[in-house]
């Protein structure tokens, strides 16, 4: 039987299949009557999955790879929902006439700033971003790791039939140490965009707050 996970206003829809062995999430446009696969994740069945906090397939339909409400990443933060969330916000451009300059998407961006809790920080991302993108990201004072137990993450990826050596979890818990305000700098101990290894791979997806199923899917190949 197939179960939704998520839906978002543009018509995206993320469903879940569970067989004997194997589970599968598909991401579809136009669900149900014209679906179309945008996108397929695959992972052992369990029958006893393991809860991780802010971790959740509506971060997931935030990837990037189709259409998504901008509004959720404005706010899961905030929300409890992710520990961190990079936006990239649309300027003025030659195709964009009635969007924002960068003064003036920089100047509600600080607005924004200003009216966030002291225990949520919020910087710009990369000034370096182009002409058409102002890009900014929003997290959680503190480490992955202050908000997420290592060892329920490591048990579950075995759960899953992934691995984890022990100079893997070493570099996740370094990595996942790491303030996380600093992901969003040119400090960041890698770019959580362009993950190379599997501790990488594995702290992107706990930044992210992407199920620890979709990237055991992308570290297998699917």
């Amino acid at each position: 039987m197939s179960i939704i996970l998520h839906q978002n206003s543009k018509g995206v829809t993320i469903v879940r299949d569970d067989f004997k062995r194997r589970s599968q999430v598909k991401v579809y446009s136009g669900f149900p009557e014209n679906k179309y696969c945008i996108r397929t994740y695959r992972f052992d069945f369990i029958q006893d999955p393991i809860e991780i906090p802010y971790n959740s397939w509506a971060n997931v339909d935030c990837c990037g790879g189709w259409a998504y409400d901008e509004e959720y990443l404005n706010t899961a933060v905030q929300n409890g929902l992710k520990l961190f969330a990079g936006i990239s916000h649309s300027l003025k451009h030659i195709y964009t006439p009635d969007y924002p300059t960068r003064e003036e998407a920089l100047r509600q961006f600080r607005i924004f700033k200003d009216s966030l809790p002291a225990d949520i920080f919020a910087d710009v991302e990369d000034q370096q971003s182009g002409p058409a993108y102002l890009n900014t990201f929003i997290c959680r004072i503190g480490s992955i790791s202050d908000y997420i137990n290592l060892d329920t993450v490591f048990e579950f990826y075995e759960k899953l039939g992934h691995y984890v050596s022990a100079s893997e979890k070493k570099e996740v818990e370094h990595l996942c140490a790491c303030e996380m305000k600093l992901y969003g700098t040119d400090k960041a101990p890698f770019s959580y965009s362009q993950a190379g290894t599997t501790a990488e791979f594995i702290t992107t997806g706990l930044l992210l707050g992407y199920p620890i199923e979709s990237t055991v899917s992308v570290l297998h190949g699917n």
